[in-house]
């Protein structure tokens, strides 16, 4: 098992943190911690919006037990060759250059 404490950011000298701070110093986002908090059965600091130093510490110890990121739009989607699956970008540059083709080929 690696230690992944040191690519986490700094731990600012605060006493208390909110929700967003705590998912952004931890690396994860709100809807992992609420679902790892689920399904471990467990409640970090005092299940409100705010949390404590010690919360922060401990939750940074176990962040290797949180579940991978799932995109909720496209579910970190694959196409059939394992690469990403293309975003609204490449599908408009694909999409221009059909019709500029297609342009070229009634112009004839």
């Amino acid at each position: 098992m690696t230690n992944n404490v040191n690519s986490l950011p700094p731990l600012p000298a605060k006493r208390y943190f909110t929700l967003n701070e705590v998912c952004e110093l931890v690396q994860i986002s709100p809807a992992q911690f609420a679902e790892w908090q689920n399904a471990n059965g467990t409640v970090i600091g005092y299940g409100g919006e705010f949390y404590t130093r010690r919360d922060v510490v401990k939750l940074r110890q176990v962040k290797g037990t949180f579940a991978p990121f799932i995109d909720e739009f496209n579910h970190n989607a694959l196409d059939n060759a394992g690469n990403p699956a293309a975003d609204a970008e490449e599908i408009r540059n694909g999409l221009q250059n059909m019709l500029t083709d297609i342009e070229k080929t009634l112009a004839r």
